[in-house]
């Protein structure tokens, strides 16, 4: 799982609001609908020749209730992320648009299932660059006490295009958690691979200082489901900033490199819980490295999210993400 990429090199950049409507224009632009300021104050503002809504049924929206216009994909049936994502690229038939144009898309309001199989598919038609922003909020709404995800959570499974090709030994299987706030999600994938050694990814920095802090508040209460004693240690915790894909796809490497070198993953499972930035380092590590390897990215299934978990807007950042040849 090693080909020699360094992805701290990859260009990213933050600005605020202000200096939207200043930045060079994109040819396309798709974002996740929902009712948070940091995903429809960037749509309003952000020059775009085409700007696409999807709205996900997740969020459990009225049709009274979404974006009007042309460019609007809605389909109030509840399907895996990956019919959804399909659905949506037939309907708006966009390939061409993002293999030949300058095309962006906003992960802040996606879900992280939504966001793993979006770029896993970019691959697999072969666009090999692409804009993604993620915007900082000031606060979330009940700090730590926030609600992400509001309805039925059901065992975690593989994302499409995203499963192992898994050996029957699992003497030396490895979970990597993204862990963030929501604690029963944590439990969840923790508790479906019992046998594994269990590694967290914290964000740190954090998106803002207090939020470190509220975190592990809320991660710690899935400790049992993920050891118990020494919940924190050099050992199983791993760190890397909360709004730097390209960082958290460079601690993973590292460490699983590390791993390798004194004994061979049998299975190694990841599952990104954290911010969708991180989220993002998640599935370019795996599509960098993992493709047709014992590794897979497992998520719980939620049946539907909070549409607003955040207040204000903090950095605005833009991530050039790059991806192989097929």
């Amino acid at each position: 799982m090693n080909n020699g990429i360094d992805y701290t090199i990859f260009d990213k950049e933050y600005f605020s609001v202000q200096d939207l409507l200043s930045q060079e224009p994109f040819d396309i632009f798709i974002s996740s609908y929902n009712n948070s300021d940091r995903v429809t104050t960037v749509f309003d503002k952000l020059n775009a020749k085409k700007k696409i809504w999807v709205v996900l049924p997740e969020y459990d929206f009225r049709d009274d209730e979404i974006p009007r216009g042309n460019n609007v994909f809605y389909n109030n049936t509840l399907v895996f992320e990956n019919e959804y994502i399909l659905q949506f690229f037939e309907e708006f038939k966009i390939v061409n648009e993002l293999k030949n144009g300058k095309a962006c898309i906003d992960l802040t309001g996606f879900s992280r299932a939504h966001v793993v199989f979006f770029f896993r598919y970019l691959r697999e038609i072969g666009i090999r660059k692409i804009s993604a922003i993620y915007t900082d909020p000031l606060a979330y709404i009940k700090n730590e006490r926030t609600a992400f995800s509001i309805g039925h959570i059901d065992k975690p499974r593989q994302i499409s295009l995203c499963e192992g090709l898994h050996n029957s030994d699992t003497s030396n299987d490895y979970l990597i958690i993204g862990s963030g706030y929501d604690y029963k999600l944590i439990s969840y994938v923790a508790s479906s691979k019992e046998k594994a050694k269990k590694i967290q990814v914290f964000g740190f920095p954090s998106l803002k200082p207090h939020m470190y802090q509220e975190n592990i508040l809320q991660a710690i209460r899935a400790r049992e489901a993920i050891g118990g004693h020494n919940f924190i240690h050099d050992r199983n915790t791993l760190f890397a900033p909360a709004n730097d894909p390209f960082v958290t796809a460079q601690v993973l490497k590292e460490f699983i490199d590390r791993v390798n070198q004194r004994e061979i993953i049998t299975n190694l499972y990841l599952s990104p819980l954290s911010t969708k930035a991180q989220t993002l380092g998640f599935i370019l590590y795996y599509i960098w490295e993992c493709i047709d390897k014992p590794v897979s990215i497992i998520l719980p299934v939620i049946s539907k999210y909070s549409r607003e978990t955040t207040k204000g807007i903090s950095k605005i950042w833009r991530y050039q993400v790059f991806l192989p040849p097929e």
